[in-house]
């Protein structure tokens, strides 16, 4: 009997590991001018944590906290989205005034408006709603990491957008919600404009049951590309998504500080 149980006890402390395996997806990323960015995934039970070599961040999509490290410089700041969303506004809100006094009184309120507006959109992922985005399966299929891959062209107002291939012989959906990590995800890497039409409904119900392993981007003339490169299922250590070690803790207004050049620019686009 207690050989029974001690083989109970063993087979249930396997089966527990199993279902706490997360996944490490590892890729590279092509720009526009053909240079190679190396990029990794730590996913598990809704954490992410997300690796390149100018930026470290970790997310908790079930308790919203965020921790981002500057590998370069060896800092880092610990904080949540609700935190984060509310220091970006109040920065780019504290200009306004300052724009205000170069604007004529009759035009002031107008632009107000418009400019709140858009602190408002530039913050928090808005719903992306077009009747032109069109997704069509292509006869192309290919074998990529030994998985069947399915090929997609992915169009607005009749311009190619993306072309990828997805697998469903992947899921990691039970591992993350997508829908909600593009909202950090467009606070953390505003700089891909991707996550709008990812975020769609056309978009994000094919995707979310599989795995797009290849992505070649069409923007402004330009061509960008993402290749999934090896996908392990493995559990990931706790300590991934912890507070590094060896880095130097920040508060959140002198890590937005490093940033302030890009906030800059920001306020420009008004002027």
């Amino acid at each position: 009997m207690k050989f029974q149980k001690r083989i109970l006890f063993i087979t249930l402390f396997l089966i527990s590991f199993q279902l706490s395996a997360g996944w490490l997806v590892t890729g590279r990323y092509i720009d526009r001018e053909g240079n190679t960015i190396l990029k990794r995934y730590f996913i598990q039970d809704n954490q992410i944590k997300v690796e390149q070599f100018n930026l470290i961040y970790s997310c908790n999509l079930k308790t919203g906290s965020i921790i981002l490290v500057d590998p370069e410089k060896l800092v880092f700041v610990k904080t949540n989205l609700a935190s984060y969303t509310s220091k970006l506004k109040e920065l780019k809100m504290s200009r306004l005034q300052e724009l205000l006094a170069l604007i004529p009184d009759d035009q002031k309120p107008e632009y107000e408006k418009k400019y709140r507006e858009q602190v408002e959109n530039a913050l928090i992922l808005p719903s992306y709603r077009s009747d032109t985005l069109i997704l069509k399966q292509l006869a192309d299929t290919a074998k990529l990491l030994n998985h069947k891959t399915f090929k997609y062209l992915f169009t607005e107002n009749g311009r190619k957008k993306e072309e990828f291939f997805f697998t469903n012989e992947v899921n990691i959906s039970s591992d993350l919600d997508m829908n909600t990590f593009l909202s950090y995800m467009y606070l953390l890497e505003p700089e891909d404009k991707t996550i709008l039409y990812r975020a769609s409904g056309t978009y994000s119900e094919l995707v979310k049951n599989g795995l797009v392993l290849r992505r070649f981007i069409f923007e402004d003339g330009f061509r960008t590309e993402w290749q999934v490169n090896k996908i392990e299922e493995k559990n990931i250590p706790a300590y991934e998504f912890g507070i590094p070690a060896l880095c130097k803790e920040l508060t959140l207004d002198n890590w937005l500080s490093r940033k302030k050049d890009s906030d800059d620019k920001f306020y420009d686009d008004y002027e």
